[in-house]
């Protein structure tokens, strides 16, 4: 098992030989949000990440709208694009209120969009979010073939040996390869890291994620 860290904006100052150090493997930097917003630390992390000898990752928040759905995953999925390079992104799909029937199907269609301009591209992009938002979504069984990082956290109604096993995969996937697991609603710490930070763990080795990242690409 390895543990990396994910950062964005929030994480402005990192000393990342001390997150090396500290025993973290990878990163995954926020690039982009939506149609506008480009996070103006990703250069400078990913840069530091990658000197401290890290693998690092990607990935890009979904702000999906109308009324042109399918054009504006398109629009989105470029912008990520443009800055990734060739580093392996995550697309970040998740929202706190409940999606209705309609948005539900919109939403999917939007995702399925946003895949598949990044694959005629010929950049693979894997999903983020969690499991309930997930589940409901009823994805496509084609998502299954892409790399899956799920957040699931330590909250205080669940029991602490839920912790102790690796989390169960929404449906369509049989697996989770990176497991968001650090932190509350304030977020995690980690050496190197002013301020908070989201942990995670993958279950394999280094080359084994190694491989994962360079053969979804």
């Amino acid at each position: 098992m390895i543990h990396g860290i994910d950062v964005s904006s929030y994480q402005p100052h990192v000393d990342w030989k001390a997150v090396a150090s500290a025993g973290a493997d990878f990163a995954i930097v926020k690039l982009t949000e939506g149609n506008g917003y480009t996070n103006s630390q990703a250069a400078t992390q990913v840069d530091g990440a990658l000197s401290a000898g890290l693998l690092v990752m990607g990935y890009h928040f979904a702000r999906p709208n109308g009324p042109n759905w399918a054009a504006d995953a398109e629009d989105e999925a470029r912008r990520m694009m443009a800055r990734s390079g060739s580093l392996f992104c995550f697309l970040d799909v998740e929202r706190n209120e409940p999606l209705t029937t309609q948005e539900n199907a919109l939403w999917r269609a939007w995702a399925y969009a946003f895949r598949s301009c990044c694959g005629q591209a010929g950049h693979a992009v894997g999903w983020y979010s969690y499991t309930p938002f997930t589940a409901t979504m009823a994805l496509e069984a084609s998502w299954e073939a892409t790399l899956l990082w799920l957040a699931r956290y330590p909250l205080p109604w669940r029991r602490q040996g839920d912790y102790e096993k690796w989390p169960d995969a929404p449906l369509p996937w049989a697996r989770v390869d990176i497991w968001q697991d650090g932190g509350d609603a304030n977020g995690a710490s980690w050496p190197g890291v002013e301020g908070h930070c989201d942990v995670n763990r993958f279950a394999g080795t280094r080359a084994e994620l190694e491989e994962l990242i360079g053969s979804a690409r």
